[in-house]
């Protein structure tokens, strides 16, 4: 266990939830003090994230008898948030048992995990729990003639492609759009490098939790986090738009030597200052409808080209069915808009570290998208090596649709630069 001091300021923004209570540790001495030992003391309280980056604190309690003789376990959770999925938070206090098996003599880890099958403790997602969009759904997709491939991250399987050979070039999209969104980059970015493009959860041919709760920036950050150390890639070059760049960019700031240079298009990392109000319009019809019209969404945002009928199919293809959408219906209430908004913390911290990285950044941007237009000065201020306004005229927000010949053909002379 790895005990970590969170900032006061990240506590305030959470709240404490009681999960377990020790009211008898004094009954097993040598348990008390192996926990008093390894917690480094008898009374107070120390915290340690697990592997789902949840918070988590032990408060240990002294009555006056030369040893801990209580003990709670809290979970910390985001304020206006519910709590994270149940299994999650079963998986980690199962953790977190076996580690006071470990450390205190007499007790077994085996019988603790004994137990928790004993009480059919859920680790993983239960069943019935994850949607997967029938496989004929996606055949015969114009323009986007590649196998996918799987990686599974937590228990979900997330979908990619690849094309090409050399260090990684990773597309990652956005809402409510798939990575069929990159598939005329593809092949001009394949001529160098090695293109890599997920399908985050909840989209494209990636599994689809049910739940809402499923759903959070923290978990997105990890699923993203997780598919690029299971492909252990390095030397990326990340190329994302939408909320491919608000995950990227979390990405890059937890494990920038990973990273060699970042491309950002119509994208940007907030930690709650004011949007553009086309967002708030956006983000305010988004949450009233009862299913996402994707390829209408996608059309109304075109300047030089119209969607055929056929790549409507395509973009339509992940969703038979409302509750496929879950994870699209949710994106727009999870951007920050005020300080005291889930994920502001974490983005805060982020961009802070992004202030001290000198990977080289190029911004494709399109003249014609009210909803991200102040997003780009706001990236200028954070790096500190960012290439000249590139200028893509008549290009919307899906600019990967508009113009994705041509911002490849950009990139590629920004990469032999």
């Amino acid at each position: 266990m790895n005990f970590v001091a969170p900032p006061p300021e990240e506590l305030r923004r959470l709240r404490a939830d009681p999960l377990l209570h020790e009211a008898e540790l004094d009954g097993r001495p040598e348990v008390a003090e192996a926990v008093e030992r390894a917690a480094g003391c008898r009374a107070g309280r120390v915290y340690w994230r697990s592997r789902h980056d949840h918070l988590y604190a032990l408060e240990i309690i002294d009555t006056g008898r030369g040893r801990p003789s209580a003990a709670a376990v809290y979970g910390h959770w985001d304020r206006y948030e519910p709590r994270p999925p149940e299994h999650e938070i079963d998986a980690d206090l199962l953790d977190f048992g076996l580690w006071v098996a470990e450390i205190a003599p007499g007790l077994d880890p085996a019988d603790v995990e004994k137990v928790a099958r004993h009480a059919n403790v859920r680790t993983t997602w239960p069943d019935g729990s994850v949607l997967r969009t029938p496989e004929a759904r996606f055949a015969d997709l114009p323009g986007y003639p590649y196998e996918a491939r799987l990686v599974e991250v937590e228990g979900l399987r997330m979908a990619y492609v690849e094309c090409g050979a050399g260090d990684p070039i990773l597309l990652v999209h956005g809402e409510p759009t798939w990575g069929y969104l990159y598939r005329s980059m593809i092949p001009p970015l394949a001529r160098t490098g090695r293109v890599i493009v997920p399908d985050l959860i909840g989209f494209g041919r990636s599994d689809k939790p049910r739940a809402a709760n499923a759903y959070s920036v923290k978990a997105h950050v990890r699923w993203l986090r997780g598919f690029i150390q299971g492909l252990d890639l390095g030397r990326i070059t990340l190329v994302c738009q939408d909320w491919g760049g608000s995950l990227g960019l979390r990405v890059l700031a937890e494990m920038p030597e990973r990273f060699a240079r970042l491309v950002a298009m119509h994208t940007g990392i907030s930690a709650g200052e004011f949007h553009s109000e086309a967002f708030l319009k956006w983000r305010h019809f988004s949450q009233r409808v009862e299913m996402l019209d994707v390829p209408k969404l996608i059309r109304n945002t075109l300047r030089r080209r119209v969607l055929t009928g056929a790549e409507a199919v395509a973009y339509d293809a992940p969703f038979p069915a409302r509750e496929y959408q879950t994870g699209a219906l949710v994106f727009p209430r999870l951007v920050p808009i005020r300080p005291d908004h889930p994920g502001a913390y974490d983005n805060g911290v982020a961009i802070a570290r992004l202030r001290t990285l000198d990977l080289p950044v190029l911004l494709p941007w399109g003249d014609s998208d009210p909803i991200t237009a102040p997003a780009q000065a706001h990236l200028r201020s954070i790096f500190p090596n960012v290439a000249p306004p590139l200028v893509i005229r008549d290009a919307g927000h899906f600019i990967q649709e508009d113009a994705g010949p041509e911002v490849a053909e950009h990139i590629l002379r920004w990469l032999g630069a």
